[in-house]
Parts: C-alpha cells; sequence; structure tokens
C-alpha cells in the first residue's frame, strides 16, 4: 500500500510540474537565440553561426525578418544579449528615433590584419554608424550606455584600442528622447571598465540613489570604498594595490564583479 501511495505522490507531482513547464519552441541548430522583451515588444534574434544573418521571429517563434548585417568583407559578426555581458546589444529607442530595433554588433578580421568594429544597424539593415572606421584602432570588447544628467543626454562611451595594446576611450551622445531615457533606466545595473582592469576601474553610475562604491573580495571582506556625487555619470576608483582574482563592487543595491590582473 505504502509503494502505491508513493507511486501515486510521484505521478501527481509530476502531472503538476508537466503543465507548468513545457516545451514551446526549438531553435534550428547553428542559432545562436536571444530573447528581447520591452513593454509590449517580444521578439526573438537569433544569430545564426558562420554567417553575417539575424534571423527575428515573433513571440509566437514565426520567423518575421531576416536580416544580412552590414559589415566590410573578411569580417564575422557577434552579438550577445546575456546578462553577464552588456545591456544594449538589442534595443529599441536608445539609438534611434524611428521606433525600429537596433543592434550594437562586434565585427571582427582576423585574416592578414586583426581588426575589430563596433557598428550599429537597425532590423533593415542599414547601418547607422560605424564607431571603428580607422584601421588601426580595434574595438575592445566593453562599452558603456548611459544617461548624464547634468546635460539631460544620453551617451556611450567605448573602449578601443591600438596596435600596441593603448586605450583609447571615445564618447558619443545620443539622440535623446523620453523613451530612449526610460528605456535606459529600465535596463539600468552596474557596468565596468576595462575588465580585467590594472589599475583604474571605471564604473557607470546606474542612478539608483546611492553615492557609494564598495568593493569586496570573494570572501566577502570589503577592500575598497568610494563615495561619489549622485549626478556624477563615472565613478573611478583606484585598484592597482589589489592582489589578482576576482572582486564584486556594490552600488546601492546593486552589484557586478570584475577581474583584477
Amino acid at each position: 500500500m505504502k509503494k502505491l501511495l508513493l507511486s501515486t505522490a510521484f505521478v501527481v507531482t509530476g502531472l503538476m510540474f508537466g503543465q507548468q513547464i513545457t516545451l514551446e519552441n526549438t531553435f534550428a541548430t547553428g542559432e545562436r537565440a536571444f530573447a528581447f522583451a520591452k513593454g509590449t515588444d517580444m521578439v526573438y534574434v537569433n544569430l545564426v553561426n558562420g554567417t553575417n544573418t539575424l534571423k527575428i521571429y515573433n513571440s509566437s517563434f514565426t520567423l518575421i525578418k531576416t536580416v544580412n548585417i552590414p559589415v566590410p568583407t573578411d569580417y564575422i559578426a557577434s552579438l550577445w544579449y546575456d546578462s553577464g555581458q552588456s545591456s544594449y546589444p538589442i534595443s529599441k529607442n536608445i539609438f534611434n528615433t524611428d521606433d525600429k530595433l537596433e543592434f550594437l554588433v562586434a565585427v571582427g578580421k582576423y585574416s592578414t590584419t586583426t581588426h575589430r568594429k563596433l557598428i550599429l544597424m537597425n532590423e533593415d539593415g542599414l547601418l547607422i554608424k560605424d564607431f571603428n572606421p580607422d584601421i588601426t584602432v580595434s574595438y575592445s570588447g566593453e562599452y558603456s550606455v548611459f544617461h548624464d544628467p547634468v546635460s539631460n543626454t544620453n551617451k556611450i562611451m567605448i573602449e578601443n584600442e591600438t596596435a600596441n595594446d593603448q586605450s583609447i576611450y571615445t564618447v558619443f551622445g545620443l539622440p535623446t528622447t523620453v523613451l530612449a531615457t526610460k528605456e535606459i533606466q529600465n535596463t539600468a545595473k552596474l557596468a565596468a571598465f576595462p575588465i580585467p582592469a590594472s589599475k583604474t576601474l571605471t564604473i557607470t553610475n546606474p542612478g539608483n540613489g546611492s553615492n557609494k562604491v564598495e568593493v569586496y573580495d570573494m570572501t566577502g571582506k570589503i577592500v575598497l570604498n568610494k563615495s561619489f556625487g549622485t549626478s556624477d555619470s563615472m565613478v573611478s576608483i583606484d585598484v592597482e594595490n589589489l592582489t589578482k582574482g576576482t572582486y564584486f563592487y556594490k552600488i546601492g543595491n546593486l552589484n557586478a564583479k570584475f577581474i583584477k590582473n
């Protein structure tokens, strides 16, 4: 009787969970899928491996558009939209005012010479901005999008590097609208560069009302802290004296990690 009751319990439990978790879709092999949900918009954006092609599916997993990424000859595209990666590879209002999906795509050339670009395109495959037109300066892989409360404008800061590994930071002003600012603030999370950091870690102010950044080691011990103005768009902290390893930095209720090399 006990065995019968136990079996019945497992069956009932299985049915309960089976009703809650159901397979809705499996994308084609070789497609890296990203879910983008903002407001009433819900799309899946897939990068087809080995190609410079994006596929856009609606919330019902119906393919609605295939987009060719506007890359130069011999360049290969990559797109990241993960919680541990950049926040804005896919957006809708931040870089444009025409209500089209926007994509920040990293593209690289690794044949005769190595060069990396960060490009901005829309869902029609239109190249809006090439942030690295100079072949001698490459995109490093790090950027930060933020709202500057002093000028009430939105900006992007990009880290680049020269052929001899010298960092160059460039700041671009973005079209500023109420929708753009709202999208940036709703996606607010901590972002810092460069990572790994050797001397200085620069953190984008998330604008969550806090005025202090705290740095912890892996044991939870606080090793650095610094106060800043709530209107400061960037916060720089000296990490040169920290030993190599992984650390966490915290501003208010937000936290993230960085690597000290």
